[in-house]
């Protein structure tokens, strides 16, 4: 493909784990088709969303020895819908859908009808985090909450300093003065427009008010969402092209004080803390994968497989979800495929349908199962039944599992009823993560106590396992720590049942899959030393 550039992998060392144990103990793609010979596929390329691209990158890897080779520049959702729409793609991969109507702060125009027919198909689903660095006194804050209102007013230019009063009643200390750096994307995305789509929910009257000030005027209500975020203007604000540049210039030495959004996965790969963002039942919750889960139980989806938005999200009432543990930036993103008796892309081939319905029947079935660990929620009944449809009229497509029923399909996200087992015991936030509970807390007799101490920022352990604090657990023996990356005190991305299977029957083959990723683990790097120092032995006499 001309005028693209293929980025390297990027693979999480606990996904590299998985896609090996997988692959060695599953051989066929997914459990959901058999995988001929590596001739009988092609390569196939695509473009788009950032914010999907570990667990597209992840899922590449897991086919890649079957003979499948996926492509896949993550230049941003805009940019990938606008490849597919100008033909240079097999597929793309976006957040939102294809814009019908203008963005009106961005200024760029409708995207349809044009030349190509095309389907959505969900890949996954995820919470928009908000990373940050802030160190203090040569301490690493790692436990910040802050409220919606506070998020909006530090990326509309209203908050500008960690000291505000604002953030001192959300975070329940005082900071130091720091200034904020704003990180935001520069490129068009689809992380910008669940923030924007957001904010413009919450805050209509101030989100204009802003557009307004960013415009001089020229959009001054009405403003909406947008994928393209305003770049100059307000406050100390800095722009990245794409989620990995937004995550290494969070992380770098340099940037204390910035704060930017992404994908969860981003911060989980990073090992750097994320905002608890309190929710409307009033607790201060992380982008888990079971509070994304839960918090999307609300998504409003087109179910009627007619309609050209088939499977296309209304998140209007996630934003305003009362359980205790809904995160409630949470969303689903889409590839974007050739449909079946339309005009297909001049890339497009029948081969090429072969390979990309079996790529995409893998990462909705058995590829569901690794989605937790590297920052993001599996899909629920409704959405993997409704993209295998989808994958079903895709141009020269596999016979791959049935849509209604799902046999054939190896998804053990997904329980013999059509749950999704991560929701079965999703863990409930700590009373110490209710609004009003102090900073340094702990439970006793089910409710929050102050310990007293300082900030109580720490510096991340990536390597430990966070407890899980349900506020249901032993009384006086649940105390809350840093909110860092890979879960804190509000449980782990990796949830709590994600890797059980759908049915007794099926528990045995995961059991030992795990068992033999952890023995391999621990045994082999010792072994091989030994072999090495052996082998060095045998050749110097």
């Amino acid at each position: 493909m001309t005028g693209h550039r293929w980025y390297p992998r990027r693979l999480t060392v606990i996904g590299a784990a998985l896609a090996a144990a997988t692959l060695s103990l599953f051989p066929t793609v997914a459990g959901a088709t058999s995988v001929e010979n590596a001739g009988n596929y092609v390569t196939i390329n695509g473009s788009g969303s950032s914010w999907s691209e570990v667990a597209l990158d992840q899922w590449s890897q897991d086919v890649q020895s079957q003979g499948i080779t996926v492509n896949f520049n993550p230049d941003g959702s805009a940019q990938g819908r606008q490849d597919f729409i100008q033909g240079q793609d097999d597929f793309a991969a976006s957040d939102p859908p294809f814009r019908d109507g203008h963005d009106r702060l961005a200024g760029t125009g409708s995207e349809i009808p044009f030349a190509y027919g095309y389907s959505y198909i969900p890949d996954t689903a995820g919470g928009t985090a908000f990373m940050y660095h802030l160190d203090v006194g040569g301490k690493q804050i790692t436990n910040m909450r802050l409220s919606p209102k506070t998020i909006m007013e530090i990326f509309t230019g209203q908050i500008t300093n960690w000291d505000d009063k604002q953030i001192t009643k959300d975070y329940g200390a005082q900071l130091p003065s720091i200034p904020i750096t704003p990180v935001v994307r520069s490129d068009g995305s689809g992380a910008t427009y669940f923030l924007t789509r957001w904010m413009s929910h919450l805050f209509p009257s101030q989100w204009d008010a802003f557009c307004s000030k960013v415009t001089h005027g020229r959009v001054s209500s009405g403003c909406g969402q947008t994928e393209f975020y305003p770049t100059s203007g307000w406050g100390n604000v800095k722009a990245e092209n794409g989620s990995n540049n937004v995550a290494t210039y969070i992380t770098s030495s340099y940037a204390n004080g910035a704060i930017g959004y992404d994908e969860y996965a981003y911060a989980l790969n990073s090992h750097y803390p994320v905002v608890k963002v309190l929710n409307p039942a009033g607790y201060y919750v992380l982008p888990s994968a079971s509070n994304v889960a839960v918090a999307l139980t609300k998504a409003q989806i087109v179910e009627d497989p007619h309609s050209v938005n088939f499977l296309q999200q209304n998140l209007d009432s996630v934003y305003t979800f009362t359980d205790k543990r809904s995160y409630p930036l949470s969303s689903y993103s889409y590839l974007i495929v050739p449909k079946l008796g339309t005009k297909q892309p001049p890339t497009f081939s029948d081969a090429k349908g072969k390979t990309l319905s079996t790529f995409i029947d893998f990462f909705l079935c058995g590829g569901q199962r690794q989605v937790a660990p590297l920052g993001y929620s599996p899909l629920p009944k409704n959405l993997v039944q409704g993209g295998l449809l989808q994958s079903s009229k895709i141009p020269g497509h596999i016979a791959g599992p049935n849509p209604s029923t799902l046999a054939g399909c190896a998804n053990p996200t997904i329980n013999s009823s059509g749950q999704l087992t991560i929701l079965l015991n999703a863990p409930y936030p700590s009373p110490c993560d209710k609004l009003g509970a102090p900073l340094n807390c702990t439970v006793v007799n089910g409710k929050a106590k102050s310990t007293g101490g300082g900030t109580g920022g720490s510096t991340p352990n990536p390597s430990s396992s966070a407890t899980s604090s349900t506020g249901t657990g032993p009384v006086g023996t649940s105390t809350t720590g840093p909110a860092t990356a890979t879960g804190g005190s509000a449980g782990s991305v990796a949830g709590q049942v994600v890797n059980v299977a759908s049915d007794s029957s099926g528990r045995a083959p995961l059991g030992v899959m795990t068992a033999i990723a952890i023995i391999i683990a621990i045994v082999a790097p010792p072994a091989l030393g030994i072999w090495l120092r052996r082998r060095k032995l045998r050749v110097s006499r």
